[in-house]
């Protein structure tokens, strides 16, 4: 499971969830749109929920780990139509630049 901080809210999602929201997140800002998602989370009480949020190039989204949870409830519909949502902007792969490997410096 993991956390999703979305301005001051937190919303409780599976790790493929929060992973393709912040993903979705980076193809939306190198494209400078915007869109509104549906995202399945779990509620406080346990229930699934979902919880519609904006996301855009000013977006300010924080995705961590949260406490393992059995309520983890996959969403591969939902993750599949973001990411193919994202490569409508020229991305076939999220840029990661800590999975990039370091390249020596030229000599000076």
């Amino acid at each position: 499971m993991k956390n999703i901080r979305y301005d001051s809210t937190m919303i409780l999602v599976a790790d493929d969830v929060a992973d393709a929201v912040i993903e979705y997140a980076a193809a939306l800002s190198g494209g400078d749109r915007a869109d509104t998602v549906d995202v399945p989370a779990v509620g406080p009480d346990g229930t699934m929920t979902t919880t519609k949020i904006l996301i855009g190039p000013a977006s300010e989204i924080v995705v961590e780990d949260a406490d393992e949870d059995e309520l983890e409830a996959d969403a591969p519909e939902f993750v599949a139509r973001l990411r193919q949502a994202a490569k409508t902007f020229g991305h076939s792969k999220p840029i990661h630049a800590d999975s990039r490997p370091v390249q020596d410096e030229p000599p000076a």
